[in-house]
C-alpha cells in the first residue's frame, strides 16, 4: 500500500475517533445539565448532586399531633463539614437540650449544658444526625415518586417503604408494631432548579397507636431547612 494511502486512512481513523469523543462529551454534558422532566430522573440528579457537597447547615423542627393537641418534639440546628469529617448539632425539646460534636474518629456529647463526654465515633451516630444523608437514604428507598414545578423550584414527593418508616419513628422513641397501624408516610423535598440542591425536607407520618387503651390517630410532622452549601465552616472540638 502506498504511503500516501496509508496516511489518508490514518487521518480518517483519527478523525472518526475525535468525532466519537466529541459526541460522548456532548452526550455526557446533556445528561448532566438537561432539566429533569420526570420524578425519577429528578431523584437521580438530586442524589448525584449531593455526592459533590462539601458542607452545609440546617435547621430542624418536629412536632407531634394527638388527641387534639400539638407538642414540639425537637427544635434545633446543625452544621456538617464533610471535607474535614466534622459535624455539630444542637437540639432542644421540652425542658431538655442535647449537643453533639463529631470530629474525625471522636464524638462529644452533653445534655443541658453539662460537661462534655467523649466517645469513639460510631457510624450510626453520623448517619442519624447528618440530615442530607438521611434524606438521600429515604429518597433512594422510596417506592413512589411524583413531581411538581414552580418558576424556581422542583417539588418532589416520595413515599418511602415501611422499613424506612419503622426506622424513622424509632428515632423519636416510638415503636410501631406493624404496618397495619400506618395511615400515611410521605416526604416532600423542595429542590432548587438551577443547582438540584435540596433546600427543605418535610415529612409527615400518620398512624394509629394505643394511648391509655384507646386507638388514637397520631401525626408526626418534621421539617428540615438546608442552606449555606459548600461554605467554609469552623467547628471547634471541646476541650476535656
Amino acid at each position: 500500500m502506498p504511503l500516501s494511502d496509508k496516511i489518508g486512512i490514518d487521518k480518517r481513523v483519527l478523525l472518526f475517533i475525535c468525532l466519537a469523543c466529541i459526541l460522548v462529551l456532548l452526550a455526557t454534558y446533556y445528561l448532566e445539565h438537561r432539566e429533569a422532566n420526570d420524578a425519577y430522573s429528578l431523584a437521580g440528579k438530586i442524589l448525584h448532586t449531593s455526592r459533590g457537597v462539601s458542607s452545609y447547615q440546617f435547621d430542624i423542627h418536629s412536632n407531634i399531633s394527638m388527641m387534639g393537641e400539638v407538642f414540639t418534639l425537637v427544635r434545633g440546628n446543625g452544621s456538617v463539614d464533610y471535607s474535614n469529617g466534622k459535624m455539630v448539632v444542637k437540639l432542644n425539646s421540652i425542658g431538655d437540650s442535647f449537643d453533639i460534636i463529631v470530629s474525625g474518629d471522636d464524638a462529644y456529647f452533653r445534655n443541658n449544658e453539662d460537661s462534655w463526654e467523649k466517645k469513639g465515633l460510631d457510624g450510626k451516630i453520623w448517619d442519624t444526625y447528618d440530615q442530607l444523608t438521611q434524606a438521600n437514604i429515604l429518597l433512594a428507598n422510596s417506592t413512589a415518586l411524583s413531581m411538581e414545578k414552580t418558576d424556581s423550584y422542583f417539588i418532589l414527593t416520595a413515599l418511602p417503604d415501611n422499613d424506612a418508616l419503622l426506622r424513622e419513628t424509632g428515632k423519636t422513641g416510638m415503636q410501631l408494631k406493624g404496618d397495619e397501624q400506618l395511615k400515611e408516610y410521605s416526604i416532600k423535598y423542595t429542590i432548587e432548579k438551577d443547582s438540584y440542591r435540596i433546600t427543605s425536607i418535610e415529612s409527615r407520618i400518620e398512624f394509629i397507636m394505643n394511648v391509655q387503651g384507646l386507638m388514637t390517630p397520631v401525626a408526626i410532622n418534621n421539617r428540615v431547612d438546608i442552606y449555606d452549601y459548600d461554605v467554609k465552616l469552623e467547628i471547634e472540638t471541646p476541650v476535656i
